[in-house]
C-alpha cells in the first residue's frame, strides 16, 4: 500500500513538473525610480486577477528583476508605499520592448504621496 501511494505521489509531482515547464519568462525588466519613496512593485495581466510580487523598487536607484514570467500582450504595474498610495500604469508588450524593458515609478506617484503629507523615509 505504501509502494502505491509514493508511486501516486511521484507521478503526480512529475505531472506538475511538466506542466510548469510551459511557463515562459521574459527579458530581465528594470525599474528606475526617480522619486523620494521606494515602491514595492507587482505585475498582473490586464485581467488584474492575480498579482506577481517583483521588487521594492529603491529610491533614486535602479533595480532590474530577472525571469519574470510572461504577462502577455499587456503588463500592468502596480507602485505602492506602505499601504499608503497605489497606482498602476500599463503597457503593451512592443512598448516594454521600444522601452528596452525599463519602467520608470511615475513622478506622480512621489507626487500624490507628498500631497498626502506622506514622509519620505529618511
Amino acid at each position: 500500500m505504501t509502494r502505491v501511494r509514493f508511486t501516486s505521489s511521484l507521478l503526480l509531482a512529475m505531472l506538475f513538473v511538466s506542466g510548469c515547464s510551459s511557463v515562459s519568462f521574459a527579458a530581465d525588466i528594470t525599474f528606475l525610480n526617480e522619486t523620494d519613496y521606494p515602491a514595492h512593485v507587482e505585475v498582473s495581466d490586464t485581467s488584474r486577477q492575480a498579482w506577481l510580487d517583483l521588487t521594492i523598487a529603491q529610491r533614486d536607484q535602479e533595480t532590474t528583476v530577472q525571469e519574470v514570467i510572461d504577462q502577455g500582450e499587456v503588463w500592468v504595474f502596480r507602485f505602492d508605499y506602505a499601504g499608503k498610495h497605489e497606482q498602476e500604469v500599463e503597457f503593451s508588450r512592443s512598448e516594454l520592448e521600444r522601452l528596452d524593458w525599463t519602467v520608470e515609478v511615475p513622478q506622480s506617484f512621489g507626487d500624490t504621496l507628498q500631497r498626502l503629507g506622506v514622509e519620505p523615509p529618511p
